[in-house]
Order: C-alpha cells, then structure tokens, then sequence
C-alpha cells in the first residue's frame, strides 16, 4: 500500500507568547470527530490522519492556525497569535496591579469552565479555592475563617459590595452578578489585601473585565434546567469592542425534577442583563461596564409565632468606568462607579425595604519596569443606606397581627483615602510595602493601613511568600462599623513536573483572632487525571475548625471529562431554647433561655458530574454538562426550627440530592 494512504498519528504542543494554551481545539477539517484538546501543559495527539490532511486549530480569543499532515514532522510547536498582536497601531493599556506578585492564584476564564464545581461562576470558582472557609454553598466568598463581610470585591477598579443574587440561595445556575464570559482575570488574594484596594480587612478579590474581544463575533447560548442566557462580543470598528448578555433564572424545571430538594422554596427568578464597551485611541483606553438585575426569592419560613412565604426582592445596578493611559514606564489612571441595591423584605409583620447606593471615584498613578513597580493614587468612596416600612417590635412575635414599628432612617459614610505603594525586584526576590490612609469628614476620624511583602524564587519551581500588615474596613449595614484587623501570613509553592504542593500558616488578630494553616497537594497522571486535595485548620476564639476538599477529574475520551468533589468541614453552632414564658395577649411563647454552645454534625458533601465537548464545525462547537450534587444525600444541618411553645425541634438542612444539567453553544461569523 503507497504511504499516502497509511495511518498516521501527530503530537505536539500549542502554545502563544504568554505561555501554553490548555483547552485549545484541534480537528482534522473534513471530518470534525478526528480531533483533540491540549491538555493543562498544552499538549495534544491525534491519531487517524493521512499524509495531506488539514488540521485547523483554535482558542478563543486567538487567530485560528491550519496545517497539512506531515509524516516527517511530529511533536509540533504550534505558536498561536492572539487577535491583540495585529492591533500595531493602538497598543492596548492595561490596569497594573501592583502586588500582583504576592497574590495567592490568579485564575482566567477558561480556569472556570474547566473547574468542575464552579458552575461557570467565578465566585463559586473561588470559593473551591483552599483558603475559603464559606459554609452556607453560596457564592460570598470568606477567606481563612473571617466573615464574608470582610471580603473586598472590585471590578474594573472600584469596590462592590455582596456581589451574589438571592436566587443563589438554591446553590445553581449563575450565582454571583459577574459574567464570566466577559472577565479576563481574577486575582485572588486570600490575606493581606493589596493597600491599593483598600476597605478590606480579610482577603480581596480583584476582577477585571476583557479589555477587547476577536475580530469576528462570537455567540453563545446556553439552556439548562433553571437557566437560559445569550452572549454576543467582537470588535466594531478598528479599535472598539462591544460585548452584550442577557440571563434569566427560573425555577419550574430545577423544582420538578428535584422536588424533594425544593419543597421548601415556593419559587425564584432573577433577570440580569449587561453591556461591555472598550476602546483603544491614542489619547488612552477606556472600559465601560453597567449591569443591572431584577431578583426575586420566596420560600417557606416556619417561626413558632408564624409560617409562611417569605419574600425577598431586589433590584441592581452596577456601573463602572475606567480609562487608562501609558506614558513610557509610567501609566495613569482614572476609574469612577456606582452600585445601587433596593431590597424588598416581605413576612408577617415585616415589611421594609432598604436602599444603598455607593458612588467611588479614583485616580492612580503607576510606575513600571522589569518588576519594579511604584504605585500612588487618591480615591473617595460615598455609602449611603435608606431603611424605610415596618419590623417587628420583639423578635418572637412575627404574625401579621402581632405588634410592629415603623421605621424611616437613613445614613450616610464618605471616605477620602490616600495610598502609597512600592515593589522592588532584585534577582530572585522581590520586596512590597505600602500604606494608605482614610479620612471620614462626619466623625473626624483618621484611619491607617500598612503592608510588607516578600517573595522569593528559591528554585524555579520553589517560592516563599511573606506578608504582614494592618487594615481597615468602613460599612453601612444597621449601623455603621468600623472593622480593624492584622494578618500575618508564610505562603510555600512547590512544583515538580507531575505534582504540585502548597502549604500556608496565617494570623489573623483584632476585632477577631485566627490561627491556622492550610495544605494542598495536586497530582497529575500522563494527561488525562488530575488529583487536588487539601485541608484547613484554624483555631478561632479558642475552637478549632477544619476543612477537606478533593477534586478528582478524568478524561476517558477525547472530549469527555467526568469529575467528582468531596468536602467535609466541621458542623456550625448553635443554642436550644430551653425555657419559655407564655404570653396571653399575644398568643405567644417568648424565650427565656438558652443550653450551652453545641454543634451540627460535620458537613459533608460528595457530587459527580460528566461533560461532553463536540464540534459540529470550525464556526460551532458546545459542550453538554450533567452534574449531581449530594450524591449519597447527607443530611446537612444547617439551623433549628421550633413548633409553636418551643417544646420540639426539627433541623433544616442545606441543599439535599440534587440534578443539574444543560448545554452551551459557541459560534461564530467572521
């Protein structure tokens, strides 16, 4: 037989200036099933070709690259161009982070899709992270022990406050109000905040939306049981890019097939749409976001004095503007937003809703050269809260009869803060310190902030991580507060070529106090299985707490990924009534006191999914995902509901077995 037609078989690796590509496409042009996916190192082999066959391979966000089969040429290099390249005219500024460097993880678009626990979300994605401690499946994020609260959030530069929907409350479809088709990176931060992000005394997540999209347009859809949602994003013009989504949330098919899990939510729904703007002139480049949401969550709540729905609405908008402008090494910056929440709180008695609205604006100034960074700017932050309807006048009594009182308040916090911030690189080191100050005009108070960092490169695949300092935190909620706290931290990476460990030991003291330590161990066989595990400890006002976490994934086939996930962490706290009075004029039992601290059983919680990725051309491809959590139904307690005279108690638990499963189109026109 001629050795034209002979079988042949192609490896290689695919790569861009940035690095290696993993999730990058390749088929054999006439015949679409003939193909692979680079694995996480970029690698990819694909067997059945003939001498002359075109190979076409593609990545988002890069120019597409074909190729005819080679016998005489294996183990390929192929260097992708992004779409960014071939912008010589324009070059495109970029936001410089400035402690970048001591980040714990930064974590991309495709990190999400591929992380089987995320749900697409890029909240949930950090909360798989080992630093976070969130126990209530939510996508708030809390790091290392510390409330939720004390997470800062920006996007695009300016600060965001509670970034998830009520409709999260159901542990499915898109949890938080960042769109993940949209984002370009998530630096995550897990102690010791970056002082150029001020007002978080915990972690900080810093978001960035894409500074452009391809040439060509690009189109995805997406169905599942509890969500439909539509992307479209490409360039107009030589220098802009435009991207719009739309998302709606429902609640009757989830409900149906997982009535058991539902029986206590009457129903959900939540309406989100956004439009992303970017332009890249001589005169700088600027971003523009704004989103907004229509949220709405009502479920069945069980009071001793009273059982009904309780109704839960919210409105938000989010708006963020950013231009940015390099002069050689040095880069200013301009970014300036506002979000604004009115919630709608329904049940018994109660009736009120709250409103907020956080106007910020800030201006930064950053040099930048082979690792050395200096970084300077100003930023003001106004919180204003308006409370107005009705609550209950004693916490036991909640009926619609029972007595109420009105309440009309509003308040208000404004912030001028300053900052200073520098980074030194020098050989295998680099050094960070920094500080920033606030000054609140209505009370006259000054607030401080400080920070050191250090890294050190030991080895190329050994670093050590250092930081200390102390932070502040200003909110609104009921009230005003004013949150302190100190961290010190020791972070260890250790990279071998099939495995990878970290290890972290973190303080935390002030308004609270937290030790512990964290471990993870990442093991990779040949391409297709990938083992994480890790586990934290930390010891909170005298209480030790503790959290595992695995995550196994497995590519049987080109195409197809199965994963499963445990968690376990220890259970929460809680007190039982243990006496009551009655009370004739109201037809109500009041308590009068409470047993001693005790505690849930541990959580624990194991789920599996599969995902399937097919091409139908080189301008559609998709990919089917089914997932079940809870697999084996533990009974995860989560709080205490008491019949009417407190006398018997049942657990309410979190979420129950549960199915999930949907499906995602990409396609393009050029």
């Amino acid at each position: 037989m001629s050795s034209i037609y002979a079988q042949i078989t192609i490896s290689g690796k695919v790569v861009s200036i940035e690095g290696v590509l993993p999730g990058a496409h390749l088929w054999k042009k006439s015949n679409y099933k003939i193909n692979d996916v680079t694995d996480a190192n970029g690698f990819f082999r694909i067997s059945g070709l003939k001498q002359g066959d075109t190979i076409i391979c593609s990545f988002i966000g890069f120019k597409e690259y074909s190729f005819k089969v080679d016998a005489s040429k294996d183990n390929m290099l192929i260097e992708m161009q992004s779409f960014s390249q071939q912008l010589e005219i324009v070059e495109v500024k970029a936001s410089v982070l400035g402690a970048e460097n001591f980040a714990f993880e930064k974590i991309k678009p495709l990190d999400i899709y591929k992380n089987p626990n995320s749900k697409a979300d890029a909240l949930v994605a950090i909360t798989t992270q080992m630093s976070s401690t969130t126990k209530d499946e939510n996508a708030a994020v809390a790091f290392r022990g510390a409330s939720p609260q004390q997470t800062g959030y920006f996007l695009n530069g300016v600060p965001v406050k509670n970034p998830v929907k009520y409709a999260q409350l159901t542990n499915t479809g898109t949890l938080s109000i960042f769109n993940t088709d949209f984002l370009k990176s998530a630096t995550v931060f897990p102690g010791n905040p970056p002082i150029e992000c001020g007002q978080a005394t915990s972690g900080t997540v810093v978001l960035e939306l894409a500074d452009r999209f391809p040439e060509y347009w690009q189109h995805t859809a997406s169905i599942s049981m509890a969500n439909v949602g539509y992307s479209s994003r490409g360039q107009v013009g030589e220098k802009s890019h435009l991207g719009l989504f739309a998302n709606y949330q429902f609640d009757g098919v989830l409900k149906n097939v997982n009535s058991v899990n539902f029986q206590d939510i009457n129903s959900f729904n939540a309406l989100e749409g956004g439009i992303l703007f970017t332009t890249h002139q001589s005169w700088g480049s600027v971003k523009f976001y704004q989103y907004g949401l229509n949220d709405s969550y009502n479920f069945n709540f069980e009071h001793p004095s009273y059982q009904d729905g309780f109704l839960q609405d919210s409105e938000r908008s989010l708006t963020t503007l950013q231009w940015i402008q390099n002069f050689g090494y040095w880069q200013a910056s301009i970014v300036a937003g506002n979000s604004f929440n009115k919630k709608q709180f329904q049940f018994g008695n109660m009736n009120y809703h709250t409103s907020n609205t956080d106007p910020y604006a800030a201006t930064n100034l950053t040099y930048s050269n082979q690792g050395d960074v200096f970084k300077s700017g100003y930023a003001y932050w106004g919180q204003n809260s308006w409370i107005v309807g009705s609550v209950p006048t004693l916490n036991y009594a909640l009926a619609p009869d029972h007595p109420s009182v009105k309440i009309d308040m509003d308040d208000h916090l404004e912030s001028h803060e300053l900052y200073v911030y520098g980074r030194k690189k020098w050989r295998n080191q680099a050094f960070g310190s920094g500080v920033r100050t606030a000054f609140m005009p209505e009370s006259n108070k000054q607030l401080w902030s400080y920070q050191f960092n250090y890294l050190l490169d030991i080895t190329q695949n050994l670093k050590i991580k250092a930081g200390h300092g102390k932070y502040y935190q200003t909110r609104i909620d009921t009230e005003r507060q004013i949150i302190q706290q100190a961290q010190t931290s020791l972070d260890l990476d250790f990279k071998g070529k099939r495995w990878a460990i970290h290890q972290s030991f973190f303080r935390n003291h002030g308004d609270s106090a937290i030790t512990g330590s964290e471990s993870r161990v990442s093991i990779f066989l040949r391409r297709n299985f990938q083992l994480d595990q890790s586990t934290s400890f930390y010891n909170q006002e005298g209480e030790w707490e503790w959290f595992a976490r695995t995550f196994i994934k497995y590519n049987p086939l080109t195409d197809w990924t199965l994963n499963a996930s445990f968690q376990a962490f220890k259970g929460n706290t809680y007190r039982l009534v243990n006496s009551t009075i009655y009370l004739s004029d109201l037809d109500v039992y009041a308590p009068t006191e409470r047993s001693s601290i005790q505690l849930f059983s541990p959580y624990a919680n194991i789920s599996i999914g599969a995902s399937k990725l097919f091409q139908f051309s080189n301008k559609l491809n998709g990919l089917i995902f089914i997932n079940v959590s809870n697999v084996f139904d533990f009974k995860n307690e989560n709080s205490i509901t008491y019949d009417f005279d407190y006398s018997a108690y049942d657990h309410n638990l979190l979420t129950r077995r549960s199915l999930y499963a949907g499906i995602i189109f990409n396609f393009v026109n050029d």
